[in-house]
């Protein structure tokens, strides 16, 4: 019962840091550039995408010597466009993000129970090393594999090793073993 409390609460503080990091917090946000023209732009992107989805530009599916000219003169870009639009503050996306918290923080505390940790420098341990992994496989990876601007990323790697930070810390109080338990 005290596992599940604290998966319940830490779900919830996470999703109130998530709220203050990407919502109250503008600075990840400077990072990114804007178009000469947003309305244009959109204008453009309606003409040019033909449905919703991801996009690599060039495609992979081109002839293999044009796209080789195309990848060397540029522009080269990886885009995800939603030709029909949404909420500004999408509540749906909100829900999910919730339920995306509620599954990460299960698993953790399942990741911990297998680990067997016991005293809280264990969760704390487990915790950092799993945030790092994570980033550096995802959120490298991501400046590696997709070239996404460092400058962008950075802000994700930030926010997502605190997620395992803060959600080890969390879960470590609620699931840490009396020593009167382990005897």
């Amino acid at each position: 019962m005290k596992t599940i409390l604290g998966i319940l609460i830490t779900t919830t503080l996470l999703f109130i840091w998530g709220f203050l990091y990407w919502g109250i917090n503008q600075i990840p946000y400077s990072s990114l550039k804007q178009t000469a023209n947003d309305e244009t732009t959109q204008q453009i992107i309606r003409d040019t995408f033909p449905e919703s989805g991801s996009y690599h530009i060039p495609d992979f599916r081109n002839d293999p010597d044009a796209l080789s000219v195309m990848f060397e003169q540029g522009p080269v870009g990886f885009v995800h466009i939603n030709l029909e639009g949404r909420p500004q503050m999408d509540r749906t996306i909100m829900i999910k993000g919730f339920l995306l918290n509620l599954v990460v923080v299960t698993l953790l505390a399942i990741f911990f129970r297998i680990a067997r940790a016991r005293e809280f420098m264990d969760f704390v341990k487990l915790s950092l090393t799993v945030g790092v992994i994570a980033v550096v496989l995802i959120d490298v990876g991501d400046i590696i594999w997709w070239q996404t601007p460092y400058e962008w990323k950075i802000w994700q790697i930030i926010y997502n090793f605190s997620v395992f930070v803060i959600a080890g810390h969390l879960l470590g109080i609620f699931m840490k073993k009396k020593l009167d338990s382990i005897l």
